[in-house]
């Protein structure tokens, strides 16, 4: 796919204008990337949840009353962090896809208008995450989602991009922090 080809192309040009030590940690994600993700990616979940869970969480739960509030919130941030949540996951393809088709699928990413990939990265997160909730989890998940709501997204996002990397460093290699 020509994606994998402008993701390629993004990233060299992205590290041909890095230090030398940065070029050394390209397959990683950065602790802000990996925020910008959490932040961007929330109110895809909050929708992904209601699919999948929609049958299964009382009407005068969190998601069913709160839910558009919270996804509200985020999605005023979206275009702010885009920017660099596009290159975290980019990346991140980048890191899990392998030979010409991972690569091509990475050029045509990149190459894209980002009016054109967001709502694509939209759906698939909900399509990704909804599949992947399972059904015994939605009453637990819901809990956890009230119970970080009040934080503010820029907070909660911080402390998912500190903690992603200590959680599964193998599938989501999240740069070391420099001092």
């Amino acid at each position: 796919m020509a994606s994998m080809r402008g993701l390629a192309a993004l990233a060299a040009g992205t590290l041909a204008s890095q230090p030398v030590a940065a070029q050394a940690q390209q397959t990683c994600v950065t602790e802000s990337e990996v925020a910008a993700i959490a932040i961007y990616s929330v109110p895809s979940l909050v929708q992904a949840m209601r699919l999948r869970c929609g049958g299964s969480l009382s009407a005068n739960g969190y998601i069913a009353q709160r839910g558009d509030a919270l996804s509200g919130r985020y999605a005023a941030l979206q275009p702010r962090v885009w920017p660099r949540a596009k290159s975290g996951m980019l990346k991140i393809i980048g890191t899990q896809s392998s030979g010409a088709q991972g690569r091509q699928m990475l050029d045509t990413i990149g190459a894209l208008p980002d009016e054109a990939v967001r709502p694509l990265v939209d759906a698939w997160i909900v399509q990704e995450t909804s599949a992947r909730i399972p059904v015994a989890n939605c009453q637990r998940i819901e809990w956890v989602v009230e119970a970080l709501a009040p934080v503010e997204p820029e907070v909660a996002g911080g402390l998912i991009g500190a903690l992603v990397g200590l959680v599964d460093p193998d599938k989501m290699p999240v740069c070391p922090r420099r001092a």
